[in-house]
């Protein structure tokens, strides 16, 4: 599994409160995590390649919450945020916990960096207890492939039906999936193409290397954000990212 650079843990653990895209993730996760998983009470959350802590906070609403990277350089940056129960994935091919300890494992944007994400699924399936449950976002459409895949080291973006096909390889069976940041998929397309063409040939960085002002920051929010209410009611059919809740058989 590849991490991601240095200054990408950097920039994230700067932005992660502010930027568009990290704002409206952890805000859909938490509600569809809510909506979805309906706890009657506190659950163990081990979220999977926690980055530099932001999500991990959030996801402290729903009961203990535990994280594990790994980059040091995150470990470090989630224990900044105050989160003493990170650690570092010394293999990347196995998670640093027990078996059957948590309720819920979520791995946001995480699976796309292993080589082997049907082994890394069933390391998950490991650390769950009997009928667990596992919360996952992918990058979405291999042709949306730009130069923020490289920089973030991806290995892949998924269709929904491979999406599903690995985790039910892995043990789980698929509950809930959906697409999401559908209506921003007209305006970040062109955007990363064009970005491609300047960008490749001089460096290879993420799109959050992209200083945005606050009022078009604030505009990307507040469209991503007005997907809400129609995953109230029904999935979306496209979208730059998935996300889906399965439960361990």
């Amino acid at each position: 599994m590849d991490g991601m650079e240095s200054q990408e843990y950097d920039l994230m653990y700067a932005i992660e409160q502010t930027y568009w895209w990290h704002v409206g993730k952890r805000a859909l996760v938490t509600r569809l995590l809510r909506r979805w998983l309906a706890p009657n009470g506190p659950v163990e959350i081990l979220d999977v390649g926690c980055g530099t802590g932001a999500t991990l906070l959030a996801l402290r609403q729903f009961g203990p919450a535990a994280g594990c990277d790994v980059a040091p350089e995150a470990v470090q940056y989630s224990r900044e945020r105050g989160l003493a129960d990170v650690v570092h994935q010394p293999d990347p091919a196995r998670l640093p916990f027990a078996d059957g300890r948590f309720d819920v494992v979520t791995a946001f944007d995480m699976i796309e960096h292993v080589d082997d994400d049907v082994a890394m699924l069933k390391e998950m399936a490991r650390v769950l207890k009997p009928g667990g449950t596992v919360f996952l976002t992918v990058p979405s459409f291999p042709a949306l492939w730009s130069v923020h895949d490289e920089s973030a080291h991806h290995k892949r973006r998924y269709r929904r039906k491979e999406l599903l096909a690995r985790l039910a390889a892995a043990g789980f069976e698929p509950r809930h999936v959906t697409y999401f940041d559908m209506f921003l998929l007209p305006l970040i397309v062109p955007v990363r193409w064009l970005r491609d063409r300047i960008v490749r040939p001089k460096e290879v960085t993420s799109d959050f290397h992209l200083k945005l002002p606050r009022w078009l920051n604030a505009v990307f929010l507040a469209i991503f954000v007005s997907e809400w209410p129609i995953l109230k009611f029904m999935p979306l059919p496209v979208g730059l990212s998935l996300c889906c809740l399965a439960r361990k058989k």
